[in-house]
């Protein structure tokens, strides 16, 4: 039954309940009266709110200091949020924002900065009612799904079938369709599952003008199989390297690769966290691996991709893992001459994971790893010997649910460098990024976390495709260490020009970005203010972190949201002759 304008039954009525006074302003003026009935009839009342707290929700995230804000908060609450349920019903949210010249930015299990609003006019679209898997093809090794599926729902169901997905290192709590079409996306496994990026098969595709667009064989109706045709690939254009981070429209739908699990299919366990118990097969033993080097520990990470072998391998610094499992006692042995020189000589570790799908592969794993580590003058340490901790740390890793300890040392973090490349060069940014907070740490401006805190692997086997970021902790509730992580993160951006380390986790600060490292690397922030032109010419769909299409406009912002990292920046970029004078 609907209302005498065809809409859905109480839509009109329900509106003036969605118009809430906030600080002397009745919110139908920024919004309209119009456009938010239209918004209740297509989605039902109940889905779309201006209820001043739900709009405060959204306008906290965490890694907000990438921005210039001096704690969580937003500058920007949404106008409103929507929940739509099916792609016709984002469409038509799409389509609702164009009419009346708003903007709109989607979001999913939402973790961190990338899924704020940049302005005033910007509808947050949160897709957590479209959250089904919609497909497992067994055979072919692949899943659909949905924006709000998250990697913990949907490798729990690989796994019953023999299959596992990547999760990228922030958590299991992540969306894969998320860091597979919208932001990098690295994590604990990559070794045998990539990386998420190139994890991407068949895209839904909700352009910025409210049209669909079905990227690869869903295109010609032939399944989700391929994202790369027939015809050419648009891979590059919908999320390149760093992902568009909601400014080219919504993805609703995306298949992504599974891989073989030789892991049991359900596991019973008991505990939370550091005190899980979990029945492990004997086909699975983690390892920390330490060499005596750089040289060595490099060349051993090579030997084990040349070798095949393995499922995970992954650097946790002996800091971030000090930090996160026992940060009361992290703060003070880090303070202890002899035992921070005892710590610091196990810079050079990595974990090693070896799951086998028989006794005979397993004990052919081991006997290669012990090689390759004797070879290179490293010691390998057995973890199985420990039972307990064995249990929570394989479980910690391969279900990627440690991630969010990180926060309890300081209360919060941030991460730096990570661009994906050759091994070495990887080793590389982990040496240059623990150089440059050593400063900042012995001068008390950063937490201590022995200065050695990067974190990552290698990805894909035998191709020795690396990646290592290097996390920073502070305390959000000081000013001062504030201004530090800010300066630390644009020291980061001076060192991986110096070095020609390329863009890594650490660029992923907003539209400011590409304005300021394009001009260095063959100029690609102008590629992408032209696919921003070509799909979304009157800016609909929320680009703060993609690009902009007024560059000088969202530099003089961000340096102005900035003041304590501004002089840092303009200053050391003019004096490397990184910037043209007229960009600042």
């Amino acid at each position: 039954m609907a209302d005498e304008d065809g809409g859905r039954p109480g839509a009109a009525k329900a509106v003036d309940s969605l118009i809430v006074p906030h600080d002397g302003v009745r919110r139908e003026d920024m919004l309209g009266q119009k456009a938010l009935r239209e918004l209740a009839e297509a989605l039902g009342p109940e889905n779309v709110s201006r209820e001043p707290a739900v709009l405060d929700g959204y306008a906290w995230q965490p890694f907000a200091e990438v921005v210039g804000q001096t704690s969580s908060w937003c500058p920007f609450r949404p106008a409103a949020v929507v929940l739509p349920a099916s792609t016709e019903e984002a469409q038509a949210v799409v389509r609702i924002c164009r009419r009346h010249g708003l903007r709109f930015k989607a979001m999913s299990t939402g973790w961190g900065i990338w899924n704020m609003v940049s302005g005033e006019d910007v509808v947050q679209v949160d897709l957590r009612r479209m959250d089904r898997i919609l497909e497992i093809d067994e055979r072919n090794m692949y899943a659909v799904v949905q924006p709000y599926v998250s990697c913990a729902q949907l490798q729990a169901e690989a796994m019953k079938r023999g299959l596992n997905c990547h999760i990228i290192g922030a958590g299991s709590g992540t969306s894969p369709l998320a860091s597979a079409t919208s932001l990098c996306g690295y994590g604990w496994s990559g070794l045998t599952t990539g990386y998420s990026a190139r994890n991407l098969l068949g895209v839904e595709w909700v352009l910025p003008d409210g049209e669909v667009l079905r990227v690869g064989s869903p295109g010609s109706g032939l399944g989700w199989f391929s994202g790369d045709g027939p015809g050419p690939s648009l891979r590059g254009v919908l999320r390149g390297y760093m992902g568009c981070c909601g400014g080219l429209g919504i993805f609703t739908a995306c298949a992504v690769k599974l891989f073989p699990w030789a892991g049991p299919p359900c596991v019973e366990v008991r505990g939370t966290l550091m005190d899980t118990e979990a029945a492990l097969p004997d086909t699975m033993r983690l390892y920390i691996c330490a060499f005596p080097d750089r040289r060595s520990y490099a060349e051993a990470a090579y030997r084990i991709a040349g070798s095949e072998i393995g499922y995970m391998h992954c650097k946790n610094s002996t800091g971030a893992l000090l930090s996160a499992l026992t940060p009361r006692l992290a703060a003070r042995v880090v303070r202890n001459k002899n035992l921070r020189q005892a710590l610091l000589s196990q810079r050079y570790a990595f974990q090693f994971l070896i799951a086998a799908a028989s006794e005979e592969e397993f004990c052919y794993q081991k006997m290669v790893l012990k090689k390759i580590v004797e070879d290179t003058g490293g010691l390998c340490l057995d973890l199985g010997a420990v039972p307990p901790l064995h249990q929570a740390m394989v479980w910690g890793f391969v279900r990627v649910s440690l991630p969010p300890l990180v926060f309890r040392r300081g209360g919060s973090f941030n991460t730096s460098f990570g661009a994906l490349e050759a091994w070495d060069h990887a080793v590389q940014q982990a040496e240059v990024a623990a150089e440059l907070k050593a400063g900042f740490i012995e001068r008390g401006d950063l937490i201590d976390d022995l200065a050695d805190n990067a974190w990552g692997g290698i990805y894909e086997g035998s191709t020795a495709f690396g990646h290592q970021e290097e996390l920073y902790l502070y305390d959000p509730r000081s000013p001062e260490m504030m201004r530090s992580a800010r300066e630390y993160l644009a020291g980061t951006l001076l060192e991986t020009v110096r070095h020609n380390m390329g863009p890594g986790l650490g660029f992923a600060m907003g539209a400011i970005g590409p304005e300021l490292f394009g001009p260095l690397i063959g100029g690609y922030h102008h590629r992408l203010r032209e696919i921003k032109q070509a799909l979304d010419p009157e800016g609909a769909s929320d680009s703060g972190f993609y690009v902009s299409l007024d560059p000088e406009k969202v530099v003089r912002e961000a340096l102005e949201r900035s003041p304590e990292m501004a002089p840092f920046l303009k200053d050391r970029m003019r004096e490397l002759g990184m910037l043209p004078e007229k960009s600042l």
